[in-house]
């Protein structure tokens, strides 16, 4: 065969070559009566499956099933596509083709006080597969019968005090004296627990000063709250804080451990401190964080029409309290209308871009409404979770509510936040992270360096 196609072979006739050549083309490509046509493969269809719990908390931490929840599946224009009701155990679940949606959350709320009303959470682009939870706020619902309360004093043993500047602790109590210089007693202090359950761990501190005007800590944790016969849980203060210098040139800033879920020791410190009454030497030191919080006011605004507020706010979480004095809120204002406040359009349509490295808008609107049935004011807020720019889920109607919340519904105040995390500049990261209810601020992966600008109306 090769010597066909020899260059040497000049008498090769023409018409032998080209018919050749035609064969073998027809055999590179299937053409002969021996092969076999190739049938197309079907396209693999994907399914997602998204599952939401909703959950009511009591005032021990135990959680119940809150089926009073409504959730939309909305298309990119935040019109409805269909709606699923909470079951019996507040889960809503099904599957979409979609691996990310638009939905929106229509909760029955309440609180203290107040009427029933709606609590509406709306969330732009949410991953299907990233497991969800609504924390509920119904406060008549709330059944405390597993939990086990005694409201008891603390009576807080110490070395002397000549000044007591700081009384802390972190439980509430209605007040504190001082029954001598080595005692200081906290009233009415309230703790709960899961009933046969073990007590959460808490802590008493007296901050202030000696004889010598030397600033001094002393405080100590109590992790049995059972009730007694003299009403009083005696505490001897075997914790003593250490002054710790702090950065030359710093904020003002808040500062608290975070011990087993629960806020210890929580100081203020201001821009002219040069050292902190720290407690880093007590038993319990390698599981906390500490968690610093500076704010800066730009603009804050009051008339017979109502409030504004602009203010920037940086958090930063870490097990190295060094690491956490680095906290510095943003001195720069914010790239806005602040005046009218122009980013929010009337057709619903909004754009902060010009703030620029934020991701997410977080932005919540109060109603002044009424019930439809009774026709009495009820109290409504729907919060949005969208990136930086876009559209509103409040521009659509929302579907069975209409009569409660519409486009022509008075709007009592408007807040948007605008996030910034250093784990992220990825929007996706955010609602993601927002969505799954997860607002734990031990959670250093995302919330551990996070930056906000808050904007906030109010009108009377």
């Amino acid at each position: 065969m090769t010597k066909i196609f020899h260059m040497h072979r000049p008498s090769m006739n023409k018409q032998v070559l080209t018919s050749l050549f035609f064969i073998f083309t027809l055999q590179a490509c299937g053409g002969s009566s021996s092969s076999t046509e190739t049938v197309p493969k079907p396209d693999v269809v994907i399914e997602y499956s998204f599952s939401l719990s909703s959950q009511l908390t009591n005032r021990c931490g135990v959680s119940v099933p809150f089926a009073d929840v409504e959730l939309l599946l909305q298309d990119d224009n935040w019109q409805t596509v269909t709606s699923y009701q909470a079951d019996e155990s507040g889960v809503i679940a099904f599957t979409t083709l979609q691996d990310r949606i638009n939905y929106t959350l229509v909760a029955k709320n309440q609180q203290g006080d107040e009427a029933q009303g709606l609590n509406v959470v709306s969330y732009y682009q949410a991953e299907m597969t990233t497991s969800a939870m609504y924390h509920a706020q119904f406060d008549q619902l709330i059944d405390d019968s597993s939990c086990e309360c005694v409201t008891q004093d603390v009576e807080l043993k110490h070395r002397p005090f000549a000044l007591r500047s700081q009384v802390v602790s972190s439980l509430s109590y209605d007040g504190w004296h001082a029954d001598d210089e080595q005692t200081t007693i906290f009233e009415n202090v309230t703790a709960c627990r899961v009933i046969d359950a073990e007590w959460p761990l808490h802590s008493f501190v007296v901050l202030g000063e000696d004889v010598n005007q030397q600033e001094i800590g002393a405080g100590e944790f109590l992790s049995d709250f059972s009730a007694n016969v003299e009403n009083i849980w005696s505490v001897p203060a075997f914790q003593v804080a250490d002054n710790v210098e702090l950065p030359a040139s710093h904020q003002g800033f808040n500062i608290t451990q975070l011990i087993q879920g629960i806020e210890h020791f929580s100081l203020a410190v201001t821009e002219n401190d040069s050292q902190i009454l720290l407690f880093n030497t007590h038993p319990y030191v390698s599981e906390a964080f500490y968690q610093s919080a500076a704010s800066v006011t730009f603009q804050e605004t009051s008339s017979i029409f109502g409030s504004t507020v602009i203010k920037s706010y940086h958090q930063v979480i870490s097990p190295d309290y060094q690491q956490s004095f680095t906290v510095h809120a943003n001195e720069q204002k914010p790239n806005i209308d602040d005046i009218n406040f122009s980013e929010i359009k009337v057709g619903g349509s909004y754009d902060y871009s010009a703030v620029s490295g934020y991701p997410m808008a977080v932005i919540s609107f109060t109603y002044a409404t009424f019930d439809p049935q009774t026709q009495l004011s009820m109290p409504a807020k729907w919060t949005f979770y969208g990136p930086i720019n876009g559209m509103l889920a409040s521009s659509a109607p929302l579907t069975g509510y209409e009569e409660v919340i519409n486009i022509d519904t008075d709007k009592k105040s408007t807040k948007v936040l605008l996030l910034q995390s250093s784990k992220s500049d990825n929007y996706s990261d955010y609602v993601d992270f927002y969505q799954n209810g997860d607002m734990s601020r031990t959670d250093t992966s995302f919330v551990g360096d996070l930056r906000q600008y808050e904007i906030e109306i109010t009108l009377n």
